[in-house]
């Protein structure tokens, strides 16, 4: 049984995974400060793991509101942790965003360019730079907009519910993004862990949804009028997903997109 250690430990994601995987890897939650390397180092050596999973980090909102602290959580921890498990020899499997992308009219692979537009956005890829040149034994997942059962607040969907109940203003673009449910999040990092995969995946549907019209189902679920101010930008950012058809990944319930 693999020994598999996670921060971030209360996210949606490692909490999923958790309560989805706890009897088939022994896995271990850091509790602590993930800019506390100390305590990370003794927890990592104390109990003999194989697999770590980073998914601790602040998030885009807070990033913007605290930028130093967000170089400090965001990107020099990264740095330190990736140090310590070059030295030995553990395996990262690292959760970065989709936001490392420069937004384009075509389907996303990994290799397409790269320009992040908000300090989140430009740390995940600062990290990884760091990670693929000082480590051989990782996996960096570039996950798209994620949604499922019991989302908590920070998260698109939930955020724009909370929005139109309390009657604020929602100023979108008339964009198109890829929503990917949790359920295939957790499939996949099982199927990574289980067949040891390595290098740079996207994680989305590879489905195209319009931000415009999610608001205004979720306005007629809630029986609330969305106040909108609808900006004449379109762009779109929806994953090519050839390399997880590669690997032989499938997808689940992703056809009907619900929330």
């Amino acid at each position: 049984m693999k020994a598999v250690g996670i921060d971030g430990y209360n996210s949606y994601i490692a909490n999923n995974f958790i309560n989805k995987y706890k009897k088939k890897y022994k896995i271990y939650k850091f509790r602590e400060d993930i800019n506390n390397l100390k305590e990370l180092k003794k927890f990592i050596k104390k109990k003999q793991i194989t697999v770590f999973i980073r998914c601790a980090g602040l998030s885009r909102s807070k990033c913007e509101s605290n930028k130093s602290v967000c170089n400090k959580t965001n990107y020099k921890a990264n740095q330190k942790l990736i140090d310590y498990l070059k030295i030995n020899k553990i395996k990262l499997i690292f959760l970065s965003t989709c936001h490392v992308y420069k937004i384009s009219n075509k389907k996303i692979k990994e290799s397409s360019a790269k320009k992040p537009n908000s300090l989140y956005g430009k740390l995940k890829l600062k990290s990884e730079n760091y990670l693929r040149k000082n480590l051989s034994n990782f996996l960096i997942i570039r996950l798209f907009n994620v949604y499922g059962k019991d989302q908590p607040n920070g998260f698109f969907l939930t955020d724009i519910k909370k929005k139109i109940i309390k009657e604020e203003k929602i100023q979108v673009d008339n964009s198109y993004r890829d929503f990917i449910n949790i359920e295939n999040v957790v499939k996949f990092l099982n199927f990574s862990i289980q067949n040891d995969i390595k290098g740079i995946f996207n994680l989305g549907s590879g489905n195209s949804y319009s931000l415009i019209k999610i608001i205004k189902k979720i306005s007629k679920k809630v029986k609330k009028k969305s106040i909108l101010k609808i900006n004449n930008k379109k762009d779109y950012l929806i994953s090519d997903n050839a390399k997880l058809k590669k690997i032989r990944f499938k997808l689940i319930n992703e056809k009907n997109f619900n929330f």
